[in-house]
């Protein structure tokens, strides 16, 4: 047989091809939820004052006697309950000022008089303050303020008492003569939470959108 013929040579490349255009871009996603709003901040807002139109004597030598109230100057969830107990609705920190107009009637001898609080029945420990009384008829007007952490519905009461059984705390009307003047209460007690929440807390963020 004969010899094989020499190959051709190879034919050129062809060109690429073009690219395919972009595919359009999804949807943005939802954005998240808000966050719930914080706590409204809240202010200390309860007081009360309260007084007494009679004079009221002790009931007797070395007796503690409970005082009472007739009239409701202002309140706001503070409040006379049972006539001698100063009720208060919300648990806080309180402060208390009470005054009495106190006299002796009778006896020629000095005597002590004493002033304390009692809570829910019970004697406050370190509230007992003590006036002496020299003469007859020589009005004493003391007043004292306390703090005391009370619990909701808690009630105080103002206790005096004496080893004579003529001491009182006198109540004077109103007059015009010998001068214009308005009444004396036999006592005023003032009472009010004391102390502010300024701020309250931030919400939490919401979550954040999908993709």
């Amino acid at each position: 047989s004969g010899t094989s013929g020499e190959s051709g040579t190879s034919g050129t490349s062809g060109e690429s091809g073009t690219s395919g255009t972009s595919g359009t871009s999804g949807e943005n996603g939802s954005s998240g939820s808000s966050g719930s709003s914080g706590t409204s901040a809240t202010g200390a807002n309860y007081y009360g004052s309260f007084s007494d139109s009679t004079t009221q004597i002790v009931t007797a030598a070395n007796t503690p006697t409970e005082i009472t109230y007739n009239t409701t100057e202002i309140s706001n969830h503070i409040s006379v309950v049972n006539n001698s107990q100063i009720k208060f609705d919300y648990t806080g920190v309180y402060e208390i000022g009470y005054s009495l107009q106190v006299e002796k009637t009778q006896g020629g001898t000095a005597n002590d008089v004493h002033i304390f609080l009692r809570k829910n029945g019970t004697d406050i420990v370190r509230t007992d303050s003590i006036l002496g009384l020299n003469s007859n008829s020589d009005k004493q007007l003391p007043f004292v303020s306390v703090i005391l952490d009370l619990n909701a519905n808690d009630y105080i009461e103002v206790l005096f008492a004496s080893a004579s059984n003529h001491v009182q705390i006198t109540a004077i009307p109103a007059s015009a003569s010998p001068l214009d003047h308005p009444a004396a209460p036999s006592i005023i007690v003032v009472a009010k939470q004391i102390g502010l929440l300024l701020q309250g807390d931030s919400g939490h963020s919401g979550s954040s959108g999908t993709s």
